[in-house]
């Protein structure tokens, strides 16, 4: 078997004009041993698909073709480094779509997409007043507008660079989604129909066991809460949205973290919610829950 020379960083730095293969092959060498095959080639495909226009089928048919990727060798060492994708393009993918993500947004996960995939099934309501709880890129918020066109939508989150984002991923999409500074610990919801979050729930003692790349890159406000208090924030948001609730029903949508199935059924009877829902998601671990407030 005749083996080619080794090609090194520094080689793909002088020389712009290389076969895709290589570059294809390059990227597996450096991101398999950092994240496994599977999410290697995950992360191959969205990088080769911002920077070259190339999806994976054209990536296969194209593999002799020599192109210019310059952008490779800077992609290469960040990716090293443990930069996510997203964040190194300032693109990430939900549903279909494309958001613009920043140190101030969390990357967007699998997750969050079933969540909202079980919302609009749930939900097909023609008009819904709908509040999305540390909305971050605007994702979930942007995701139902696509969809559910009639729907009153806003977006909430305590980071003012977060709703900036927001917006502008609103521009991006051509839809209208108010975006608004709230402190969902501090200050009250107004009324709505449906409330959805995706809030902090990682116990900071996980902090430990994490991925640096998560650590280090993502804004730790929409990650963390306390270890003594890991439902701090579906607490405030259901004492803020019940207390003085003149609504016939108000609905709650939340992701959570796999752990806490159990408590979070409690917390929501506590606060005499009805159709307390746990689901799975494709995981099989318990990650959103549903429920509802009123008559």
């Amino acid at each position: 078997m005749i083996h080619s020379p080794k090609v090194t960083s520094r080689d793909v730095n002088s020389r712009t004009m290389l076969k895709l293969s290589f570059y294809r092959q390059k990227a597996l060498e450096v991101l398999t041993p950092l994240y496994g095959e599977r999410e290697a080639k995950s992360i191959r495909s969205l990088w080769f698909q911002e920077r070259l226009g190339l999806s994976p089928v054209d990536c296969v048919l194209s593999e002799n073709e020599h192109i210019d990727f310059d952008e490779f060798h800077n992609d290469l060492l960040a990716l090293e480094k443990g930069q996510p994708i997203q964040l190194i393009l300032g693109i990430a993918h939900f549903l279909g779509g494309d958001f613009f993500v920043d140190e101030n947004t969390l990357v967007p996960r699998p997750e969050t997409e079933e969540l909202v995939l079980a919302i609009l099934q749930k939900f097909k309501q023609k008009s819904l007043r709908v509040t999305d709880v540390g909305t971050g890129s605007g994702c979930i918020a942007i995701a139902l507008k696509k969809e559910r066109p009639y729907w009153t939508i806003k977006g909430v989150d305590v980071n003012e660079y977060a709703l900036k984002t927001a917006q502008k991923n609103a521009n991006h999409h051509s839809v209208k989604v108010d975006f608004i500074r709230l402190d969902a610990l501090t200050e009250t919801l107004q009324e709505v129909d449906l409330i959805v979050s995706n809030p902090p729930y990682i116990p900071e003692r996980e902090l430990e066991t994490m991925q640096n790349l998560v650590i280090d890159n993502e804004p730790h406000l929409a990650l963390f809460v306390p270890n003594d208090d890991p439902l701090l924030f579906y607490r405030k948001i259901l004492e803020s949205s019940t207390k003085n609730s003149e609504s016939e029903s108000v609905y709650f949508a939340f992701e959570i973290h796999e752990n806490y199935g159990d408590e979070m059924k409690q917390l929501c009877a506590s606060f005499q919610l009805k159709e307390i829902t746990l689901e799975k998601d494709l995981q099989g671990k318990d990650r959103m829950i549903f429920a509802r407030h009123g008559n």
